[in-house]
């Protein structure tokens, strides 16, 4: 509920307040996902006098508070929650996940029953789980070591990849095994980082070997919390496409480089006492004074053989220019006025799903009445991943013939899924045309040329007559021969200031800060206006990118891939910039908890970039 107090109300317009409230009713009315519940162990056996994670994940928009039934020896103890809301193409996931710790004193077998719990008006059930609790001298494996398995080989072996993280690719559609060239399939790209470690992404993400290349990958990735094979992750998610560039079968994987610091599980673990009913490093997380063990690594995916084929060439269309997916015409403008000779603006939208850089400007028809020349484009993505949207064409034609005619326009496409070739024709428009027809002008036939005449017995270099007697005067002693020396000296003395001012002008470092340092201008002028206009949201997501370019300068990387976790790293706790990320953070996943941002996030903003110098941050 949003309350106005009321000495101020009359001062609010009323224009903006009822746009706000427009607003917040059709974000309010956003269709949501059906309600799930997801219930986990991060292990299923623990030493008696230690404890396990329960996560408890609810999918829905309102539901009940779970209440954990009580079980004879088992303590279970809750340790927060943690909620999440995000909107994927029009659609609001909001889930909550409730964290306990459970674990018992006393040795043996142990089940948590299903019970009930209400979500958007519908009774969700749980999965039973088991728990056995060991004898507490009996040896037990850390959490995310599959029973049977070696634990000392997990510390050991610093190599393992999946100790410091991996990198998963989930294709979006897994009807079909192959590919054709040309075509963009869309795919989810997951980073699994380790819950306690601190990462930094020293790269972007890169397809391995030559045979694909990867499209379109939003530099804004989701941040979520996952479990998988017992363990706890930071999951980090970006969306893109992926395309083959020969036909043939290869094994695709990507890889991300990245800077891991994950804890020292071999190292002696201090001693402090016993912290309650459990003694577990989960419990004791907040004062666990664990070396950490720092390592540079690349995070690969699996190989995943994809077969690439060709696109056929029987029916391919004469005006197929490599189009691969589904298209179809959204809107068209054509002119109804016409003159021969002269040149008229087409407008001409092309909407659909598919690699979207090999659509080209559809043809006319009918061809040999109407010629075309090249405009201009400009691409609208429908999705993260540009894999959907439309694409709009200006072009010109000319027409060569008078009178009432029709005009249309055609495209041909490739249709992976029915793998064939499609042509569509938009709808016909009446044009009137005036003027006179233009003929159609045969090619010029080239001249003939004359065999060269034989020479006679004329030697060659023989001069016939000679030319007109020109000053024998040296050249030293000709009165312009020293202005031109002059000139000669100052132009040679020039070259190196003049090379040194290209050099300067093309320095990439240059080139690089300018372009920076207008993007953290343009960021700031947007916080501005977002704060003159009581925009929250607007203001901190602006000014967190103006600190992020600012940042991705000194520190020569990315400016989209620096985090809160980063610059708390590598800048002082106290320091503003640090608090204006946890300012953004916070207005990013709890919208409206500013009330009244605009003077102190003006301030802060500017304490931030006051505080950015060399000498504020390691490089």
């Amino acid at each position: 509920m949003v309350r106005i107090p009321s000495s101020n109300f009359r001062s609010i317009d009323l224009v903006t307040f009822a746009l706000v409230c427009a607003a917040f009713i059709a974000l309010c009315s956003l269709p949501t996902s059906a309600a799930e519940i997801e219930i986990q162990l991060d292990r299923e056996s623990v030493p008696a006098g230690n404890g396990v994670l329960m996560a408890l994940r609810i999918t829905a928009k309102k539901h009940q508070k779970p209440e954990i039934p009580a079980i004879e020896n088992l303590i279970v103890q809750p340790r927060g929650r943690s909620q999440q809301v995000q909107i994927i193409n029009g659609h609001i996931t909001k889930s909550v996940t409730y964290n306990y710790a459970i674990g018992s004193q006393t040795p043996g077998d142990y089940q948590i029953p299903a019970f009930e719990i209400i979500a958007d008006g519908q009774k969700l059930k749980t999965q039973p789980l088991k728990l056995k609790v060991l004898d507490a001298s009996a040896a037990q494996a850390p959490a995310g070591i599959p029973p049977g398995s070696n634990p000392a080989d997990e510390t050991e072996s610093p190599d393992n990849a999946k100790r410091f993280g991996f990198l998963t690719v989930e294709p979006a559609s897994n009807d079909r095994k192959h590919v054709y060239l040309g075509e963009i399939a869309p795919v989810r790209i997951r980073a699994w980082l380790p819950q306690d470690a601190r990462v930094q992404l020293r790269s972007g993400i890169q397809p391995e070997g030559k045979a694909f290349t990867l499209h379109n990958v939003n530099d804004r990735p989701q941040q979520t919390t996952e479990i998988r094979d017992g363990k706890r992750y930071n999951v980090v998610t970006w969306f893109g496409g992926i395309s083959a560039t020969k036909a043939g079968s290869y094994p695709a994987s990507l890889s991300l480089d990245a800077t891991v610091a994950v804890r020292d599980t071999s190292a002696p673990r201090p001693r402090g006492g016993r912290g309650g009913p459990f003694d577990d490093p989960f419990f004791n997380g907040i004062f666990d004074r664990t070396p950490m063990i720092e390592k540079n690594v690349t995070l690969k995916s699996e190989d995943m053989e994809i077969e690439v084929r060709p696109l056929p060439t029987e029916g391919r269309p004469e005006n197929f220019s490599g189009a691969v997916g589904i298209f179809n015409f959204n809107e068209i403008e054509i002119p109804k006025q016409w003159k021969t000779g002269e040149p008229q603006q087409i407008r001409a939208e092309i909407g659909g799903s598919g690699n979207f850089s090999l659509v080209d400007a559809p043809g006319v028809t009918p061809p040999e009445s109407w010629k075309t020349y090249k405009g201009r484009n400009e691409f609208t993505p429908g999705d993260k991943a540009s894999f959907s949207g439309a694409k709009t064409f200006q072009f010109s034609a000319v027409s060569r013939k008078s009178g009432n005619r029709k005009l249309a326009l055609t495209f041909s496409f490739f249709d992976p899924e029915n793998a064939a070739y499609q042509t569509v024709t938009s709808t016909s428009h009446e044009v009137s045309v005036t003027g006179a027809d233009i003929p159609d002008i045969e090619p010029a036939l080239a001249p003939s040329v004359d065999a060269p005449k034989k020479q006679g017995d004329q030697w060659i270099g023989q001069h016939l007559s000679r030319g007109a007697t020109r000053s024998l005067t040296p050249l030293i002693s000709r009165p312009a021969f020293a202005p031109i020396m002059a000139a000669a000296g100052f132009l040679t003395a020039c070259g190196p200031l003049i090379a040194w001012f290209r050099i300067r002008r093309r320095n990439p470092l240059r080139i690089a800060r300018t372009v920076m340092e207008k993007a953290t201008r343009d960021a700031i002028a947007t916080a501005n206006r977002c704060a003159d206009a009581n925009d929250s949201a607007g203001f901190y997501a602006a000014a967190r990118l103006a600190l992020q370019h600012r940042l991705g300068l000194m520190w020569n990387q990315a400016p989209q891939a620096i985090t809160l976790a980063e610059v708390a790293a590598r800048i002082s706790g106290d320091s503003p910039v640090v608090s204006l990320f946890q300012e953004a953070d916070q207005c990013e996943y709890s919208p409206g908890s500013h009330g009244d941002f605009p003077t102190q996030g003006k301030a802060l903003l500017e304490e931030a970039l006051a505080s950015l110098n060399p000498s504020s941050a390691t490089p």
